[in-house]
């Protein structure tokens, strides 16, 4: 019965692109079959961008849990899968969890096809540099996909290969969060040895690769028990480099980040258009302007916001008296870009980072101030480490409201139970194992599933 439920993640997980589905037979190729040449290697680079603009993914799950299941966003629609989640009751069997699972994991193999298939392809025009390149993105997409998912579900099965439909493919156990983040730190190191250090709207890049670095090395301070420094010190040297070495900088006004427009403080975002558009502002904006309203800020969000504050009316409208969100606003086409990563974030990467490390006070603020005041806000003068670490957070949650990052925020720094009235135990910090892969999936058991569910 498992090997019949799995067919339908064979057909998820072994194909490449749609872009290179698009020939006979439509249904499904072998990725050695589709990738041979030059093209076919653009192609499916391209297919794999386009499996994170996912409606499990990037295009609207991934981004709404990670503010719903905290204190950012409420449940205000129809959708129950989405109250499971604003009420941190979910169950093994929610659907928009299996969605984020196996968009995640159809990324993941999209990607490890390109991985697998390049070094073999024999084409002259394919020159070594753009090879190298291209499998640089690959490895800091991969890294990406399985920090995205370690830090939803802990440990999770590594998938560093294109699946096939045999035992040993299908049936991949959970590895450790250790081994997990293990992985990602390979795969970013391989990722910086080819990468393009320019910066180009909606592809991987060197700032990228130094920014998820500083991202995960920050998590892994707090993940490992022996809260090694170390990391401390790597997470404030890669966002050194993103803020020093590419041309970056803050943009004076916020609201900008959100028209749409090139902005110099952009490192990593998914890009959308027309013909692969997302549904967020049509899940954020209230029905008067022809959306669903299925989520809205939470009231202490709202009231958060010091009244000079500018990202308030940047990130938040009302109508009839109830606050929307209205960083996603293109309702019609679905075109707003997703922010994976952006220079503001490794400002407060390296003042958090430094803050732990007992740095001097002065060298923190600056950090911090130079979000504050790109809000309009005074700067922040206190001198005490801990009120410095709270502010800290309290910036990430007002700069990145919307963006998917509150939930983990607080997870990764163990504080969701001190500060969400629905978490009462840390068990209810990592999401369940979806039921369709302890059916489907020999080498994961009920037994196997997180504490809790």
């Amino acid at each position: 019965m498992k090997k019949l439920l799995y067919i339908t993640a064979i057909f998820a997980f072994l194909w490449v692109s749609c872009d290179i589905l698009d020939v006979n037979p439509q249904h499904s190729i072998p990725a050695d079959a589709a990738i041979n040449n030059r093209n076919d290697v653009i192609r499916a680079v391209n297919g794999c961008y386009d499996a994170f603009q996912a409606a499990g993914y990037y295009g609207r799950n991934y981004i709404a849990v990670g503010d719903l299941s905290a204190d950012n966003l409420i449940w205000s629609g129809t959708t129950a899968g989405y109250n499971q989640i604003d009420n941190n009751s979910i169950l093994s069997d929610n659907v928009v969890v299996e969605g984020i699972w196996a968009s995640i994991y159809s990324a993941l193999n999209r990607v490890n096809n390109v991985l697998d298939r390049v070094p073999e392809i024999n084409d002259s025009n394919f020159s070594q540099q753009e090879r190298d390149e291209i499998m640089s993105e690959m490895y800091f997409l991969r890294a990406l996909a399985h920090y995205d998912l370690m830090r939803l579900f802990g440990g999770v099965p590594l998938r560093t290969r294109a699946a096939r439909p045999t035992e040993e493919d299908l049936n991949i156990s959970r590895s450790s969060m250790e081994d997990v983040f293990a992985q990602i730190f390979e795969d970013l190191e391989s990722a910086a040895a080819h990468i393009p250090g320019t910066i180009v709207r909606g592809k991987a890049s060197e700032a990228a690769v130094h920014a998820l670095k500083a991202r995960v090395s920050l998590h892994f301070y707090y993940f490992n028990p022996a809260q090694n420094s170390a990391f401390l010190e790597t997470a404030r040297n890669a966002a050194t480099k993103a803020i020093n070495e590419f041309n970056l900088s803050l943009e004076s006004d916020f609201a900008y980040l959100f028209s749409g427009n090139n902005n110099t403080e952009s490192i990593f975002e998914i890009e959308f258009n027309e013909q692969d558009r997302n549904r967020l502002a049509e899940y954020f904006l209230p029905t008067a302007i022809s959306g669903r309203y299925e989520f809205a800020p939470d009231s202490t969000l709202v009231e958060n916001y010091e009244p000079a504050d500018t990202r308030l009316d940047a990130s938040i409208a009302f109508a009839s008296g109830a606050p929307y969100a209205i960083k996603y606003s293109d309702i019609e086409t679905g075109t707003d870009n997703v922010y994976v990563l952006r220079l503001a974030e490794m400002y407060l990467v390296r003042a958090e980072a430094n803050a732990l490390l007992n740095e001097d006070a002065s060298i923190i603020l600056d950090d911090l101030n130079a979000v504050r005041e790109r809000a309009e806000l005074a700067p922040s003068t206190t001198t005490n480490p801990e009120t410095l670490l709270l502010e800290i957070e309290e910036q990430r949650r007002l700069e990145f409201a919307f963006e998917g990052h509150r939930w983990f925020d607080l997870v990764r720094t163990g504080r969701a139970v001190d500060v969400l009235e629905g978490i009462t135990n840390t068990n209810q910090t990592l999401f369940p194992i979806p039921l369709n892969e302890i059916l489907a999936n020999d080498a994961i058991g009920e037994e196997d599933q997180n504490p809790g569910y």
